[in-house]
């Protein structure tokens, strides 16, 4: 059983590496842009900025593929903390939506054509885990990097949509509130730089440690 751990692995690295190359590029974007000027930009666009925002955001959670973390520390940037995060969840609550009932109507056969075979390979072993509200709580707990594999696998489970909706949301906003906030205090030229940049480092420490438990639990219950 020891090769299946590392199925975990690359999809959960595909997010930190995502997460690394925003950090970067927003150290960049604050050196030689004026990004004030970027904020008035995305202000004149009117209602349009957030609305495309939003659909882009719900496309990293629908199309499995795509990585939405470089989309939490610009929320915060270009939109300000809370209006960041309510831009954010609705985003993430229009894609859970979809891609729960995605996999609740039309099954695991196309479930498994929208994910990659490393999240398809995970995905088949915690559907079992997440049937019940107690196990799909803990995988949130542990999973939050990967939020499509925790939609599509709550569809495909015996899980309602409520409890789902219920329990992924509150969780979600304390999660991304991280990498929002990390956007919206950063300041090249503040003292805050330094605190913005250890808060993803932190949350990515946290994300390592529960993925790694939640491997585990998955494989204990799977070898019994």
């Amino acid at each position: 059983m020891q090769p299946e751990k590392n199925k975990f692995k690359p999809t959960e690295q595909a997010n930190f590496i995502g997460i690394g190359i925003t950090i970067f590029a927003l150290i960049l974007l604050a050196f030689f842009i004026d990004l004030d000027s970027v904020k008035t930009w995305i202000e004149k666009a009117g209602v349009w900025g957030p609305i495309v925002f939003i659909i882009l955001k719900a496309s990293t959670i629908i199309v499995a593929p795509l990585s939405g973390a470089a989309l939490f520390p610009l929320a915060g940037l270009f939109f300000g903390f809370w209006p960041g995060i309510l831009y954010v969840e609705i985003g993430d609550f229009v894609g859970y939506t979809i891609s729960f009932f995605i996999s609740r109507i039309f099954g695991q056969k196309i479930v498994l054509k929208i994910l990659s075979n490393k999240e398809g390979s995970l995905l088949s072993r915690i559907i079992e885990h997440v049937s019940t509200p107690k196990g799909f709580f803990q995988a949130c707990l542990t999973l939050f990097a990967m939020p499509e594999l925790l939609s599509y696998g709550a569809g495909l489970s015996r899980l309602p949509y409520l409890k789902f909706i219920l329990i992924i949301t509150p969780l979600s906003i304390v999660a991304s509130s991280l990498l929002v906030f990390f956007g919206s205090i950063l300041d090249i030229n503040s003292n805050s730089l330094l605190l913005s940049l250890g808060i993803p480092i932190i949350g990515a420490l946290v994300i390592i440690a529960g993925g790694t438990i939640f491997v585990r639990s998955v494989n204990k219950k799977t070898n019994i």
